[in-house]
């Protein structure tokens, strides 16, 4: 026969745990796709790739990484609105010669921020988006510099 508390104690660990798993069904899975997207680029063969999921699946990479993004990232990103182990890495930055920078940041919606750095110089924040056959460059005014397949230069 079991105690009330004991009862009681297996009701509350329940309601934590499913607490944690619901909270965390709404985050971006951010771990889960990092290790996806390096099994992508571990070999360009769809049969090497498998054979690497099978193995993390084994190992158990896959799944822990789901777990983790469930307890931990994903219900820390619910409650604060930041994932994280989302970080800037996507960020891509060359340095120019003149001691400037370009960086480049993809955006969910697939457009990219672009901003140019010179010494000396305001910054400029541009978006670039594919329209169709164009690519568009809008300013932070919304005006638009567009560059067609044409106009490109030729090598």
């Amino acid at each position: 026969m079991k105690t009330s508390s004991s009862r009681s104690a297996r009701v509350i660990a329940l309601t934590l745990a499913f607490s944690f798993g619901a909270s965390g069904c709404f985050g971006t899975f951010s771990t889960l796709h990092k290790v996806y997207q390096w099994n992508r680029s571990v070999d360009p063969n769809k049969w090497a790739q498998w054979g690497v999921w099978v193995a993390t699946m084994v190992v158990p990479i896959y799944p822990s990484a789901a777990i983790f993004d469930m307890i931990f990232a994903n219900s820390v990103e619910f409650w604060s609105g930041k994932n994280p182990m989302a970080s800037d890495a996507e960020t891509r930055t060359i340095h120019t010669q003149d001691g400037g920078d370009v960086s480049f940041a993809p955006r969910p919606d697939g457009k990219i921020d672009v901003v140019i750095r010179a010494p000396g110089k305001d910054d400029v924040r541009l978006v670039v988006a594919a329209e169709g056959d164009v690519i568009a460059a809008y300013d932070e005014n919304g005006l638009a510099a567009i560059a067609t397949p044409e106009a490109a230069p030729t090598q």
